[in-house]
């Protein structure tokens, strides 16, 4: 009996050993951190996968082009272009999945980039329950961008990176945001946002798809209500010449043809605007990914130059854009842009 009672004593010690063994490994491979929707998240202590949502995708593949398990566009030859390889090869496309397909990719993280609203932290909680995998939400609101690349640089042990892409922000971005707010009065340019394959939707001020016109000191001419999600309301050519813009921005999707841009230049009923007729319609610049929209990421950073730029040259006065774009695609995109493919992505239009 009493060596009954020393083996029993023996085989306790020693599971409690393995126990606390598996505790402390738990603690060396995990740790907690708070997400930037105040969430106490349990995560990889060396992140080596990510599941990744279309608001999230260029801010991740800023910092690393092999992260991500899943592919959230399909991209075109001309896109691919400055794209690694790794980023897209071999991924399965995959957006707003279902819990069981992101279980089967088997990342060890989900990055979940949005507005911190009580909604989107409900969703997010929901998901991290049924995958079981850890969920970390981004901020995904343009003023926040800074704090959101130290957060990612932190988790992702890149924090020389973070400091690298927010030195960007601050030499250019800040800069060209404070100068938006000194534009008034008649200076302002209209502008009309033409979405669509005839450019008949729109997004108005306060959409999060337009928003890059009013951060710069445009007047977006759009009279209308913004649609949630993905936006595109239907308007009519009659109201565009009410509105009568002077400059006019078109977005033709990822697509080399540019159908939408060729059909508002060439198409009759256009004709008469006043902006078609002086020739001040512009294709919005889409390579690798849109530039003040489609997705709303920090792909915006450029657009944000880009544009300022198409408005008020003489306003903003950046002297090298061209250095300034390569800078950006150089550090974003971990792509060396020439002069030559610089000057074809900030002039799209044929």
């Amino acid at each position: 009996m009493k060596n009954e009672k020393i083996i029993f004593l023996l085989v306790v010690c020693l599971t409690c050993a393995g126990c606390s063994t598996k505790s402390r490994e738990k603690q060396l491979n995990n740790r907690i951190i708070t997400d930037m929707a105040g969430r106490q998240v349990e995560i990889p202590a060396k992140i080596t996968s990510a599941f990744i949502d279309r608001h999230s995708v260029q801010m991740v593949y800023a910092f690393d082009t092999m992260l991500a398990v899943n592919r959230v566009f399909n991209y075109t030859e001309t896109e691919k272009k400055f794209l690694k390889k790794s980023f897209y090869e071999n991924k399965p496309y995959a957006i707003e999945s279902s819990a069981e397909e992101i279980v089967q990719l088997k990342p060890n993280i989900i990055f979940y980039s949005a507005f911190i609203t009580p909604e989107n932290t409900e969703k997010v909680n929901l998901l991290q329950k049924k995958t079981q995998i850890p969920v970390v939400v981004i901020n995904s609101d343009i003023f926040e961008y800074k704090e959101a690349l130290r957060f990612l640089g932190d988790i992702l042990n890149k924090e020389e990176k973070a400091k690298e892409l927010i030195g960007f922000i601050e030499t250019y971005i800040d800069p060209a945001l404070a100068k938006g707010k000194t534009i008034s009065g008649k200076k302002k340019k209209k502008i009309y946002y033409a979405e669509g394959l005839q450019g008949l939707k729109t997004d108005p001020s306060g959409s999060v798809h337009s928003l890059l016109i009013d951060l710069v000191g445009g007047i977006n001419v759009a009279e209308v209500d913004i649609l949630p999600g993905k936006g595109m309301t239907n308007v009519s050519l009659e109201q565009i010449y009410v509105w009568n813009p002077d400059l006019i921005l078109v977005w033709s999707g990822n697509f080399d043809e540019m159908d939408s841009y060729k059909y508002i230049k060439t198409d009759l009923s256009w004709k008469k605007l006043k902006a078609v007729r002086n020739n001040y319609v512009y294709q919005v610049p889409w390579r690798p990914f849109g530039w003040i929209d489609r997705p709303p990421g920090i792909n915006r950073l450029i657009g944000i130059i880009w544009l300022s730029n198409l408005l008020y040259p003489d306003i903003y006065n950046y002297g090298n854009l061209i250095g300034i774009t390569k800078e950006f695609f150089s550090k974003f995109h971990h792509y060396n842009m020439t002069d030559e493919e610089t000057l074809e992505i900030l002039n799209p239009q044929p």
